[in-house]
């Protein structure tokens, strides 16, 4: 069972569709619970494939995906960035706005912390660099990197 928080904004600005979450969830082959909580987006609610279940919503502070494993809550902020290099370093403030995110999450004591960026050179400079900060490591907020093809690097589950 995972949560996976998605901004309205993400999905629909007025009459422009941004992303396909319908679409998206069909072609994973997941399928959507007939009773969805009441609320005005349609793609809210459960959805389901074989043995797993996504809840998918829109309510912001509760981490961007929030999944159990093994009894402990692991509680992801994601940011989106460039994966082609570009004038200014967008990774940077994109970066420093996932951890900020992420202290303010109402966590349990076990409960992992993560943010999460695209894996690419200078968001894996800046991880490098910023996970040995005092601060980082005193807050016990991990540095994740997702590739592409969804491979995970640089979090330590246990």
């Amino acid at each position: 069972m995972a949560s996976v928080a998605i901004d309205g904004a993400s999905i629909q600005a007025g009459e422009l569709q941004i992303f396909d979450i319908d679409g998206f969830m069909a072609h994973g082959e997941w399928i959507q619970d007939k009773e969805r909580p009441a609320g005005k987006n349609a793609w809210t609610g459960t959805y389901r494939r074989g043995g797993k279940t996504i809840h998918v919503h829109s309510r912001p502070g509760q981490g961007d995906v929030v999944a159990q494993v093994n009894g402990r809550h692991i509680f992801a902020e994601c940011k989106k960035g460039p994966l082609i290099k570009k004038p200014g370093s967008p990774e940077y403030p994109l970066l420093t706005t996932a951890l900020g995110q992420a202290l303010l999450f109402d966590i349990a004591r076990d409960d992992l912390v993560v943010a999460a960026v695209p894996d690419t050179a200078t968001f894996r400079r800046l991880a490098e660099q910023w996970r040995t900060r005092p601060l980082v490591k005193r807050a016990g907020i991990q540095i994740a990197l997702v590739s592409r093809s969804g491979t995970v690097t640089g979090l330590q589950m246990f």
